[in-house]
């Protein structure tokens, strides 16, 4: 028998998510850096919007009649007086506002939508356009993560399945979320410092700094132990220890100052503060933890990102081992320094159509606050990363596995004889899971294609020269016809063939009818009949070969060219037509067609 894989590009139209085999392993909270897996998602900043016009900063990735999210990011306001109150929000605006939305075209870098989005974003507030893949259904076998936050785009896997999806594999966003405070900068030890009161300021050496969170950027506030929203505040000098990040579970304050100059006073950097999700339409990734005070060594934090976004909508969802994660990473050890705080948990929103089964885990955890093993002098330690949000619609919490802790405060050697093992630091709060999270609705019918293939095989016969068995020696010409039977188009150049050549046939490498007669247009060993798909066929460009035993998972990894003739080393057979599969009107389809002999 042939094999037969269509790969789907950004708006899917056959078969199963993901079939290549990696590893599952369970993700803990003490994860210090982000885990490996395949993005399925594109990104681009949001410049404008102006009605159903969104301008993009790239619309790689984006295709005509296909489903996208536009989030926004950031935006909140926030207290900026240098107190105790400095980085608590105010307002929250439109920071954590979500909708999906249909591109109906793509003409440069602007996508037109089918309806102008009802929320009304703020594209100055860090606002990102997340194409929607849609697939049928099938088992995830393979780890799906998405782009790493770089300050404007990623933090989000999104996808939807109309049918049913048996998790074997994570989806996981841990530490994809907003970033760790910038990590300190060395300054010599001065016997103890000045300015430990100070909630906030610019860079400077020897002071901590604060985690990114849902405040935009302000260089003059970036420093000092206030929170910045969500994000996690920096440890004062000298040497006391970060704030972990916030989300729904408030961020745990960073430990005290170096022994020698401490004097009982809390100079850790605030936690970030807890989120407020009762309007019930936001999610927002976890805050990043905050630096701690360094003032004798270059620090060694880690990253300390918070978890970032998952959306998910579903027909049904089936537990099998996988887990959908948007932990926060912990930070590292330090023994001469104060201690960074943890990342928090990020948040995970789910809608399933029918049915939820088999107690898949949904994990949401804050990340750890760094460790202090100094034993000549107590350091500060970092606060934990508080918990992220789970949010449900058409399942409820018990069915599933919720995993919504805080981090651990960081513990220290010499605090622990002094009795305060934390050395003033605090554990980051726990987050929550919620039911009936309706803003984020069911799959719509968005026209998705749909294929359907075909696959015929006949004897060969040239001149009537063949015997016309299927006996060795005799040549054989199969076709495989893709027909797009659903209600839409699939996504540009999204259709990719993979035909397995079974070891008892050798691909003929020449004019698929030499010999005669001539059947097909051409004189390439692969013949392409349109009949309606509107795709376009070069075999130049679009046709590509593999001698390798398993199976290429991209066009770019066919990479074999074939000897003239008969060549038994070809053993997949890769085709990649482009253009937009078009809507069955009342027919869209095409044909491959290869010929091979019988070993």
């Amino acid at each position: 028998m042939l094999g037969f894989r269509t790969l789907i590009g950004r708006i899917c139209a056959i078969g199963l998510l993901v079939v290549a085999a990696y590893s599952n392993s369970s993700v803990l909270a003490q994860t210090t850096s982000a885990p490996s897996g395949t993005l399925i998602n594109s990104y681009a900043r949001v410049v404008s919007i102006s009605s159903t016009t969104v301008q993009l900063s790239s619309s790689s990735g984006f295709s005509a009649n296909s489903r996208a999210l536009i989030v926004q990011m950031k935006g909140a306001s926030v207290t900026r007086t240098d107190g105790a109150s400095h980085g608590d929000v105010t307002g929250y605006n439109n920071a954590g506002r979500f909708e999906y939305v249909k591109i109906i075209s793509i003409s440069g870098n602007v996508a037109t939508l089918e309806t102008a989005p009802a929320v009304a974003f703020d594209t100055g507030g860090s606002v990102q356009m997340v194409s929607v893949p849609v697939f049928d259904g099938g088992t995830l076998t393979q780890n799906v993560v998405p782009q790493a936050w770089n300050g404007q785009t990623g933090g989000v896997v999104a996808f939807d399945v109309t049918g049913s999806l048996t998790l074997a594999a994570n989806i996981d966003a841990t530490g994809r979320g907003f970033l760790g405070g910038a990590l300190a900068a060395s300054t010599p030890f001065d016997s103890c410092a000045s300015d430990q009161f100070n909630y906030t300021g610019p860079v400077q050496a020897g002071t901590g700094n604060k985690g990114e969170g849902i405040v935009p950027n302000a260089s003059a506030h970036a420093a000092r132990r206030g929170h910045n929203g969500n994000g996690g505040g920096g440890g004062n000098i000298t040497d006391a220890g970060g704030g972990g990040g916030g989300n729904i579970g408030a961020g745990g304050l960073g430990g005290r100052e170096l022994d020698v100059c401490d004097d009982d006073g809390s100079f850790g950097g605030l936690g970030g503060q807890t989120l407020d999700y009762s309007p019930n339409n936001r999610l927002f990734m976890g805050g990043g933890g905050g630096s701690g005070s360094e003032v004798s060594q270059a620090a060694t934090g880690g990253s300390r990102a918070g978890g970032g976004l998952v959306f998910l909508r579903v027909g049904q969802l089936v537990g099998a081992g996988g887990q959908i994660i948007a932990d926060g990473l912990s930070a590292f050890a330090d023994d001469a320094n104060g201690s960074d705080g943890g990342g928090a948990g990020g948040a995970i929103a789910v809608s399933v159509v029918t049915s939820l089964s088999g107690s898949p885990v949904f994990r949401v955890t804050g990340g750890d606050g760094g460790d202090e093993a100094n034993t000549d002098f107590a350091h500060g330690t970092g606060g934990g990363g508080g918990g992220g949000a789970i949010r449900l619609f058409g399942a409820t919490c018990a069915a599933i596995t919720p995993v919504i802790s805080g981090g651990a405060a960081g513990t220290s050697v010499l605090g622990n004889n002094a009795g305060d093992p934390n050395w003033g630091a605090a554990d980051g709060g726990p987050g929550n899971c919620q039911g009936n999270f309706s803003v984020l609705g069911q799959p719509s019918p968005i026209d998705p294609a749909r294929l359907n293939v075909v696959k015929t095989s006949s004897v060969y016969t040239a001149n009537g020269a063949s015997t016309g068995f299927s006996i060795p020696a005799e040549d054989m010409i199969y076709t495989i016809v893709v027909q797009n039977v659903g209600g839409g188009p699939a996504g540009e150049d999204s259709v990719f063939i993979i035909d397995q050549l079974p070891s008892q046939l050798t691909f003929f490498n020449g004019d698929i009818d030499d010999g005669g007669p001539d059947n097909f247009p051409g004189s390439d060993p692969v013949a392409f009949i349109d009949n309606g798909s509107n795709l376009s066929f070069d075999y130049a460009n679009d046709v590509a070969f593999s001698n390798q035993p398993g199976m290429p998972i991209s066009f770019a990894s066919c990479t074999y060219e074939p000897a003239t003739g008969y060549d038994p080393a070809v053993t997949y057979i890769c085709i990649n037509p482009k253009g937009v599969f078009a809507t069955p009107q009342p027919t869209s389809e095409f044909t491959v067609a290869l010929r091979a002999k019988i070993n």
